[in-house]
């Protein structure tokens, strides 16, 4: 049930992420323009590189939810969010005081929480892969109602967790909120 869950943390945090980026121009050109505004890459390559992150995204998708390319998309996923990390890692190393964009528009800067949340996904991405590799079953094959119940229940909390996370540290008292 490791591998289920895992694919169904990934995709569903991918689906969030997607649409945030996707749900209007304003929106993608806001995801581009808080690329360039982290100062990790030269402006001029931000919407460039916001479509090569966009499309990543959506074939790391693709890739975890068809069948038999599931070990593909969880190695995809973890290049994907190890990508993400060194970014957020450079981001907050040089004091950017940019939004995160991951899930859309946002105006809570780069922090080390962000750093965390994409490491954890790549974690989870490279346990899924090893996981697969080891079972070489399909991630919902052989599982019972009940099983795949609690699987998409732990993946459905773990989603609202990392999407939620700059609003559940200001409940929390850990950030100011975000003006």
């Amino acid at each position: 049930m490791l591998v289920a869950t895992v694919v169904l943390l990934i995709a569903g945090v991918l689906v969030v992420s997607l649409a945030g980026k996707l749900r209007s121009r304003a929106s993608l050109r806001a995801f581009a323009d808080g690329l360039g505004d982290l100062r990790v890459i030269p402006g001029r390559l931000a919407r460039p590189v916001a479509g090569v992150a966009v499309a990543a995204e959506a074939v790391t998708l693709g890739l975890l939810l068809w069948p038999g390319t599931t070990a593909a998309g969880m190695a995809a996923a973890a290049l994907l969010f190890g990508g993400f990390t060194t970014a957020l890692v450079i981001a907050v190393r040089r004091g950017s005081r940019a939004g995160c964009q991951c899930f859309g528009a946002s105006s809570a800067p780069v922090a080390w929480r962000h750093v965390a949340r994409s490491g954890c996904l790549g974690a989870a991405a490279l346990a899924g892969l090893v996981a697969q590799l080891a079972v070489a079953a399909p991630p919902f094959s052989g599982a019972g109602g009940p099983q795949l119940v609690a699987a998409a229940g732990m993946a459905t909390l773990g989603v609202g967790v990392l999407v939620w996370l700059d609003e559940l540290a200001w409940l929390f008292g850990t950030t100011t909120p975000a003006r």
